[in-house]
């Protein structure tokens, strides 16, 4: 009888014990259900900070940059994410609206760029400088009236037949579409700020200065043996550096080709001169003898001497005192140019 009642009490118990555990084990579950749904990302419970953390690896991963963009003053800072977001259709929504605010931030972008440009180009304008799109060649008429080459015993000065046959060129190469022409000067005034032979290099910083893409200075020939001199002809100098050689070559024979054929001279080849003590430009070649066109390099564009005739030589001397002559040297060396580059009249 006492056994029997002792396995009713332990049954009850037992049944007693099962049920509260049942009751605690649904109150734990309760709790921690509600613990896990109020950290979720969609709860809208999290600090905003921890979104954009999260927001952060997702753009770093690569798999979503639309959702951290940067505002227009260009800033690392992020664009904070919606709090009320769900965690399906809300992520999508925030996404698209991400892309939306991406497409508007790169519009902004490209009017920005746009309004840069155009800027640019007026700055360009302003300064005197070519747009990129446009091929710049300055033409320096070698000497003046500071640096000058009067030969008085030949009836020549050379700065003046340098000047005369500069601006025939000139007009003939404005002739041309895409081309913008500058002149070192248009007068007797020197371009190196009056120091003369001392110091040509004035003329190819105004060539920078301007954006040049070729600089051409347009002289005559002399011995410096007396008249007469057998010595008659035009002749091209170009620059020995690597990235100008070929290509100025190529320039200088199709301005001899022009010359021989439309004025009555000689070609006397495209030619190089170095100096050694001038050192070394930095493709390890002796640098130019003519610091008109060692300067050019140094500054980032080729420089070319055109030398059209002997003045000390009967027959080319007779030639530089005609004026007609002169402006048919000034057409040859503007179509010699054109054809290198391929330049098409207006």
């Amino acid at each position: 009888m006492d056994s029997d009642r002792h396995r009713r009490v332990k049954t009850v118990l037992l049944i007693v014990i099962g049920f509260l555990l049942l009751i605690l084990g649904m109150v734990i579950g309760l709790l921690l259900g509600s613990v896990i749904n109020d950290h979720s990302p969609g709860s809208g419970k999290e600090s905003s900070g921890a979104v954009v953390h999260i927001l952060d690896d997702v753009s770093e991963t690569g798999q979503s940059s639309s959702l951290s963009v940067p505002d227009k003053a260009g800033d690392d800072e992020r664009m904070p994410a919606s709090e009320s977001l769900e965690e399906s259709s809300g992520a999508q929504a925030e996404t698209q609206t991400g892309s939306d605010m991406q497409s508007e931030t790169q519009t902004d972008s490209d009017m920005q760029t746009e309004t840069q440009a155009g800027s640019d180009a007026q700055e360009a304008a302003d300064s005197g400088e070519t747009p990129q799109d446009v091929l710049c060649i300055v033409l320096d008429p070698g000497h003046d009236d500071v640096c000058s080459r009067n030969h008085p015993d030949l009836g020549l000065n050379e700065q003046d037949l340098n000047l005369k046959i500069a601006k025939a060129c000139r007009d003939e190469l404005k002739t041309y579409e895409g081309v913008e022409v500058f002149l070192t000067r248009e007068d007797g005034s020197c371009p190196d700020n009056g120091v003369g032979s001392d110091d040509v290099t004035g003329r190819t910083a105004y060539a920078e200065s301007v954006g040049a893409d070729l600089f051409v200075s347009i002289h005559n020939n002399a011995t410096g043996l007396g008249y007469p001199s057998e010595a008659n002809g035009a002749e091209v100098y170009i620059s020995v550096y690597s990235a100008y050689t070929d290509e100025s070559r190529k320039l200088g024979e199709s301005i001899l080709s022009e010359l021989t054929s439309q004025v009555d001279l000689a070609d006397r080849g495209v030619l190089t001169r170095i100096k050694p003590e001038k050192g070394y430009y930095d493709d390890g070649n002796v640098k130019d003898w003519y610091y008109l066109i060692s300067t050019s390099v140094e500054r980032g564009f080729p420089g070319i001497i055109i030398e059209h005739a002997f003045m000390d030589n009967p027959h080319d001397n007779e030639l530089l005192k005609n004026d007609e002559n002169l402006k048919a040297m000034g057409i040859a060396d503007a179509t010699g140019i054109a054809k290198y580059y391929g330049l098409e009249k207006k």
